[in-house]
């Protein structure tokens, strides 16, 4: 964040209307997820611009936003490593999205763990166009969406959309997300997470309840 003051107001207002737009494809949650003071009246979808209620509207525009650019640049993390000698994401030149995953397993971050990564990114952000929401089924998906998240607090920040953009999105956060392992991952230090077992993010991808299912694309395979 930071980049605030470098937009002008012509750009600003475009890009209010494009996350306006934008959070009509956002349905498993409804706006007022997006309200500072829940004790406030309810918002409608198309709240008079500049009101409480519009910023939570550009906020989950941004979210849905933010789905979008995360999964652009995470494919473009995917060319690159593919396209090089690179191994690990660590070695590569550009601040993808693989680079903002905890440090303490970078080594283990390669093309074919980032392929599974953008697997988890799809379907865990494809449920939030769904008009309920089914719940995060597996770490990898919720360290994606929180990295989603991240980004979408980010646009705000670069547009000067909102004075506390972060703030934003803690209640959905509460209703979204199963746990705060992802959370966990990144107190820990760099190196620890090859001390474990030979591929200790494989577990990122089981499923954190029976009856919870991940994409069989992502599921050990024999």
């Amino acid at each position: 964040m930071g980049r605030r003051g470098r937009v002008d107001v012509e750009a600003r207002a475009d890009a209010a209307a494009h996350m306006r737009r934008a959070a009509r494809s956002l349905r498993a949650f409804d706006v007022d997820t997006f309200v500072l003071d829940a004790a406030g009246p309810r918002t409608s979808r198309e709240p008079e611009p500049g009101t409480e209620g519009d910023h939570s509207v550009v906020a989950a525009g941004a979210l849905v936003t933010a789905c979008t650019t995360f999964v652009d640049d995470l494919c473009a993390d995917i060319a690159a490593l593919l396209s090089t000698s690179t191994r690990v994401a660590s070695d590569l030149l550009v601040d993808g999205p693989l680079l903002r995953l905890p440090p303490a397993y970078g080594h283990h971050y390669t093309v074919e763990f980032a392929k599974k990564l953008l697997v988890a990114t799809v379907s865990v952000t494809g449920r939030l166009a769904e008009p309920d929401w089914i719940p995060i089924a597996c770490l990898a998906e919720q360290l994606a969406l929180y990295l989603v998240v991240e980004e979408a607090a980010s646009l705000l920040d670069r547009y000067g959309l909102d004075d506390d953009p972060r703030a934003r999105y803690q209640f959905f956060e509460e209703q979204a997300f199963e746990n705060d392992a992802h959370l966990r991952l990144f107190d820990e230090a760099p190196g620890l997470g090859g001390s474990r077992a030979a591929d200790p993010i494989s577990a990122w991808f089981t499923p954190f309840y029976d009856g919870f299912y991940v994409h069989p694309y992502v599921e050990p395979r024999s």
